[in-house]
């Protein structure tokens, strides 16, 4: 069925329930979008605005994948579990991230708007819910900016410590705003070429496992999989016997709570993407491939070049080895004697990781955006230049950004677990809602008889996975501070971070409940109609002009 005929069709609906169901006034999605003071966007300026290419879009979701810590903080997690922990926990977590993944793009592919998540909580759960997931959103990416920013400080550190902290946190401040100050193609076309960068070290090291372990090292060494029987697959942590081993499975399945990361920026880059209809599922429909070959596959090869009693590892870890030194694969590296491979390692790491802080801010000013708009935010936020970049939100990030200089006087390691602490309980606590809202769009879509089956977008595992990814989100926020509760190892600073985005978050939502006085979005008065002609008319638009690709655009069409 046509998304033309859908339209008739909704349009239809809509007229049945007008009588009974009072929708509310939010006017077009896309004119909510892109708002230029008070007036309608003609289709001409929304179909400018949308600068991002389909390559660029897969490439952001690819990035998005692939984090730092697939390379570097993987190692203290081998040594913590041991391999068998470490790839239960990434095959469990895996199932959490496909499920939130499809029920994401469901939501995405139909309403494909500035700050998606937001919008669907506010518009489908509750508006103290979008105000809140808003807020908790922009504080866990905001930081992660400056998490970034502050690890580069670190990787340059294996080479040299001359360079000043100052300095370098100055350049990269710098660097983010030329990406993405003027417009969102030099913000896409900069991470195009930046996740390149992830793909091949993640690539390049998967290879180079399977020769070293084939005996293609300078030891001709074959190691198969000895790690695994010898010294064995789990490790104990923080305590002895079995307790022990659970500890280092926790260990290992917190730690993929924070690396399963990506699926919020495909959702906002949706609003700036050509043909996000045909361009967004796309995209969102790699991610499993992804999952196996990064994922599941990174955390096979780390189990197979260390053990978790790893002297190198261990030594890395205790002294606070920076960059690629801390990196399980350079570790392997310095066991077997390669002498060059570490340095190429640590500037792919580098590229990870200034990708990953361009990511960040970019979703971070497009959600203050959509908050702004949702007059949850300062009015000039709303603002957006001739090319469509919501400027000031661009440049509040970048003043947040400025947190990175606590770094030169702060031990950098120190400040860096502040930061990561914060990251993953809101990041937790914005998926549950990405969860919440999908069920909730279930819901009205049911009670006001709309058809899922016809969407732009859908999953026959949907929602049971989405039910699925829920329970385990709602589990590991609570949990992930649980090391504090042990015997002898209570600390208060730890516990705060760990804990200090769920009160966050409520003080936000009941505060924001108690100021506006609202209700909670009934499914037989759930907007699910405004908007879709604007979208429609787009749709009828990229059929008949479909977006113009050049010969890397479809060469990497082909690849991604």
């Amino acid at each position: 069925m046509s998304f033309t005929l859908k339209k008739a069709l909704v349009e239809e609906k809509r007229r049945s329930v007008s009588s009974s169901v009072e929708l509310p006034e939010r006017g077009s999605l896309q004119e909510v979008a892109h708002e230029i003071n008070d007036g309608k966007v003609p289709l001409e300026e929304r179909i400018a605005r949308r600068k991002l290419l389909p390559r660029q879009v897969s490439m952001i979701g690819i990035g998005g994948a692939i984090g730092t810590a697939l390379f570097v903080s993987i190692g203290s997690k081998v040594i913590e579990g041991g391999p068998g922990s470490l790839l239960i926990a990434f095959c469990l977590w895996s199932v959490v991230f496909i499920g939130l993944s499809q029920s994401m793009c469901v939501m995405v592919s139909y309403l494909p708007v500035t700050g998606s998540f937001v919008h669907f909580a506010d518009r489908f759960v509750d508006r103290s819910c979008g105000f809140a997931v808003g807020w908790t959103y922009f504080v866990c990416q905001s930081s992660n900016v400056c998490f970034e920013i502050t690890a580069v400080c670190l990787v340059v550190e294996y080479w040299t410590d001359k360079i000043p902290k100052a300095a370098l946190i100055s350049i990269l401040i710098v660097l983010f705003g030329f990406l993405n100050l003027y417009s969102v193609f030099f913000f896409g076309e900069g991470e195009f070429y930046l996740s390149i960068g992830k793909v091949v070290l993640a690539i390049g090291l998967i290879i180079f496992t399977i020769v070293t372990m084939s005996g293609g090292n300078p030891q001709h060494k074959v190691l198969g999989f000895k790690n695994w029987d010898n010294p064995g697959a789990f490790a104990e942590y923080l305590t002895t016997g079995s307790s022990g081993r659970f500890n280092g499975f926790m260990a290992c399945m917190i730690f993929a709570l924070y690396v399963f990361w990506g699926v919020d920026y495909l959702g906002n880059a949706a609003s700036e993407a050509m043909n996000p209809r045909k361009v967004i599922p796309s995209a969102f429909k790699k991610v499993f491939s992804r999952l196996i070959i990064f994922y599941i596959g990174g955390a096979i090869c780390v189990g197979i070049l260390i053990p978790f009693n790893d002297p190198e590892m261990i030594k890395a870890i205790s002294e606070g080895a920076v960059g690629a030194g801390a990196s399980p694969y350079v570790s392997a590296m310095n066991t077997m004697g390669i002498k060059v491979l570490p340095h190429i390692v640590n500037v792919l790491i580098l590229s990870s990781i200034i990708s990953a802080g361009n990511s960040s801010l970019y979703s971070s000013s497009r959600v203050l955006h959509r908050l702004a708009l949702e007059n949850q935010a300062p009015a000039f936020l709303k603002k957006v230049t001739k090319r469509g970049v919501p400027l000031y939100c661009c440049i509040t990030v970048l003043v947040i950004s400025g947190l990175s200089y606590l770094s030169v006087s702060n031990s950098t390691n120190k400040v860096l677990t502040w930061f990561l602490n914060i990251q993953t309980s809101a990041m937790a606590i914005v998926y549950i809602f990405i969860c919440i809202s999908y069920l909730q769009f279930c819901r009205g879509c049911k009670v006001q008889g709309v058809d899922m089956n016809t969407l732009p977008y859908y999953s026959r595992f949907l929602p049971y996975l989405t039910w699925h990814s829920l329970f385990w989100l709602t589990v590991m926020l609570f949990v992930s501070g649980y090391s504090v509760f042990l015997k002898d190892n209570w600390d208060v600073q730890s516990f705060v971070f760990c804990y200090f985005m769920i009160p966050f978050f409520i003080v936000l939502f009941v505060g924001h409940k108690l100021y506006l006085r609202g209700t909670f979005v009934k499914p037989k008065d759930m907007d699910l109609f405004s908007g879709l002609e604007d979208l429609a008319e787009e749709d009828e638009y990229w059929k008949e002009n479909p977006p113009k690709l050049n010969w890397l655009d479809k060469s990497f069409g082909l690849l991604l």
